[in-house]
């Protein structure tokens, strides 16, 4: 090929080039926009040492997890006057009430459909990556049995039902809420009688749970077929970092921070597992069975000291050890 048929060939290319730099210069401003936005941002999260991404927080010392179920296993079968539901103490039969039997405790919960524990966003791929590092989000559901109450399944606050959620590293955002869930089983809440509540942790309980603890009342009402109108009351708060947080926005808001590298959040949701009359009466009844269970709760839980312990770790090296 001659010299002058390669440059008219190299001629073309370029003003082939050029004119599709013209027809499409939108395509490029925005394209140049976007790669300077992207690499100032990059910059910025590194020179802030922002976390994007939050580090799992491990569980306490302590604390056992079925690997398979993601259901806790360590927590104590009697604490103070409750007592864990015995086998066939509440699984009965429709026809005659005679107790059904399995061979385990009715007051330890586990849940075993699938599209449940999806929902929960819990025994995820990434949970069962990290289950063994003692990493994994979990669940406990117990049900106890007040001792002190003679015919507990007639009496509005003869069972109790306690259930704690572990999230930690990811941006989980806050999956479920009574409000939510009790008006999916067809409950309608009562915001007259919704509010935020305070109970009092037991003496020698360390800060921040020291002292009095807020809890969101939820209460609901719901048509029982023969009774009429029932009401139940269900209590939550969190522990975010290790410090207790009634506002699922606050959780929220705080996973969303880039400046906030290491989070876990529990939530401690507490029930009577009947019906219950007055919110008053119902608030010192929980508050009792709260000040029984604290002690065992704050076990499952890293505390503040814990988490700021690990956080200068992780920036001191650069990764979490």
């Amino acid at each position: 090929m001659s010299s002058d048929a390669t440059d008219r060939r190299e001629s073309s290319r370029r003003d082939g080039a050029l004119r599709w730099c013209r027809r499409n210069v939108h395509f490029l401003l925005a394209a140049g926009i976007l790669l300077g936005t992207t690499v100032g941002w990059d910059r910025t999260v590194a020179a802030l040492d922002w976390a994007l991404q939050k580090e799992p927080v491990p569980w306490r010392e302590g604390v056992v997890v079925d690997a398979e179920t993601f259901n806790l296993v360590s927590f104590p079968e009697r604490i103070g006057p409750y007592v864990l539901a015995g086998d066939g103490e509440l699984e009965r039969s429709r026809d005659d009430d005679t107790p059904i039997t399995d061979g385990r405790p009715d007051g330890d919960v586990v849940i075993k459909r699938s599209d449940v524990l999806d929902s929960l966003k819990i025994a995820t791929v990434l949970d069962k990556m990290r289950v063994s590092d003692r990493k994994s989000n979990w669940y406990a559901i117990r049900i106890f049995r007040d001792a002190r109450v003679a015919n507990p399944r007639e009496r509005a606050y003869g069972y109790w039902r306690l259930e704690v959620y572990y999230y930690t590293g990811g941006l989980d955002t806050v999956p479920h809420i009574p409000e939510v869930c009790g008006q999916a089983a067809g409950a309608t809440p009562d915001r007259s009688k919704s509010k935020t509540v305070h109970f009092s942790s037991p003496e020698g309980t360390p800060a921040p749970w020291s002292g009095k603890v807020p809890f969101e009342r939820v209460w609901f009402e719901k048509r029982d077929e023969g009774r009429g109108p029932v009401n139940f009351v269900q209590y939550y708060t969190f522990s975010l970092n290790g410090r207790p947080e009634e506002s699922w926005k606050a959780v929220r808001l705080t996973l969303t921070k880039p400046w906030v590298r290491q989070c876990y959040f529990a939530k401690i949701q507490i029930s009577p597992l009947g019906g219950v009359g007055y919110p008053d009466e119902a608030d010192e009844a929980t508050g009792r069975f709260f000040k029984a269970v604290c002690p065992e709760l704050l076990k499952l839980l890293p505390m503040p000291g814990d988490i700021d312990k690990r956080t200068r770790s992780v920036s001191a090296a650069g990764s979490p050890r």
